[in-house]
């Protein structure tokens, strides 16, 4: 068995890799959800746009920095969403069981935190004035 192979076969990747459709099933319902603030909604769409615009802060063509911007971005915005849709929310959009669940906020969560620290009070600070 290869390297590769056997991480992938690992139970943790199987389980992210098996929460990926759940994940997006999730945000499109939050994203229609209107107990959701709708600033919130607007962050996670304008994330979204970010990873497919061809401008980026880092240039994609960059290895592994020109991805790692969106996917942050992306984190933080379904973050956001999450926080501000509360736990009960998002367990009643969720199709998956709860330990993936945590598992995938968790990982979000992460992703957020590394956004630096002056960007992520600056866009909190707008969309509490939006």
């Amino acid at each position: 068995m290869t390297d590769l192979s056997a991480r992938v076969s690992h139970p943790a990747v199987q389980k992210a890799i098996a929460a990926v459709p759940n994940l997006v099933k999730l945000g499109y319902r939050l994203l229609k959800d209107p107990r959701v603030p709708v600033k919130q909604r607007a962050f996670v769409g304008a994330a979204l746009a970010y990873m497919v615009a061809p401008v980026d802060v880092i240039p994609d063509f960059i290895p592994f920095l020109g991805r790692a911007d969106d996917l942050l971005i992306l984190a933080f915005a379904l973050n956001s969403m999450f926080e501000a849709a509360g736990e009960a929310i998002v367990h009643e959009h969720w199709d998956g069981t709860g330990d993936v669940l945590e598992i995938v906020s968790g990982v979000i969560e992460w992703g957020a935190s590394l956004v630096p620290w002056p960007v992520r009070r600056a866009v909190k600070r707008f969309l509490r004035g939006f």
